[in-house]
């Protein structure tokens, strides 16, 4: 018995719990500390570059080479599978799974410009794709992670996460590259002039704890 619990421990998640009362934000708990977008990729998609304008600078976060590359692998291998059943002279499989990997590869790189999104302090405006976001209300960035299944592999994507003064939460970013997820984070926070709430390393607390840490909050601001 002792054996198997030992072999079960190695699959148990080691990490510290989070204390929210860390973050000193009633906020904090009112806030979901889960994925906020299902998924993800086990590489940078986005990266943040300022622009300077007339009215002030931008932040805007682009699409990167690895992300446009990996789209165009499939309209490229796409096109092999077309270009191969054509010279057959019959429309078989080949042709049917080329245009699917086109297709694929199309959708994908307009899901990455979709996902494109530019900070303007002066304008205090968040834009991404067609949806407009006030940053007034912007409290903080929120980093979590998730651990993606597939088929053949599985890893962390980890989020981005802005953070308004309701709770709600706007991702920004949602891709497996830690380092640069955590430095292009603190570029954001330094922007924006809010803090970055980390529970990457951290496990979630249960919903008894996080009720005892609100009301800790609570009593500390009554107080």
């Amino acid at each position: 018995m002792r054996v198997l619990k030992n072999i079960l421990s190695l699959f148990q998640d080691q990490r510290e719990v989070l204390d929210l009362r860390d973050f000193g934000s009633e906020l904090a708990f009112k806030t979901s500390w889960e994925p906020l977008v299902a998924g993800g990729t086990n590489f940078c998609t986005h990266r943040p570059q300022k622009n300077a304008g007339l009215m002030g600078d931008s932040l805007v976060f682009k699409t990167t080479v690895g992300a446009y590359l990996f789209a165009f692998m499939f309209v490229a291998l796409g096109t092999i599978f077309v270009m191969a059943s054509a010279a057959t002279g019959s429309a078989d499989m080949g042709t049917i799974m080329g245009l699917a990997f086109m297709a694929f590869g199309c959708w994908y790189q307009w899901s990455l410009r979709q996902k494109e999104s530019t900070f303007d302090r002066y304008s205090r405006k968040l834009t991404m794709g067609k949806k407009t976001f006030d940053l007034r209300t912007a409290e903080a960035l929120q980093l979590i992670r998730e651990y993606v299944r597939g088929n053949k592999s599985s890893y962390y994507s980890y989020e981005l996460n802005l953070i308004c003064s309701d709770g709600s939460r706007v991702n920004i970013v949602d891709h497996g590259a830690l380092r640069k997820l955590r430095e292009d984070a603190a570029l954001l926070a330094e922007y924006l002039s809010v803090p970055i709430w980390d529970a990457i390393d951290f496990r979630i607390p249960d919903a008894e704890t996080l009720f005892d840490g609100k009301a800790e909050i609570l009593r500390q601001n009554l107080g």
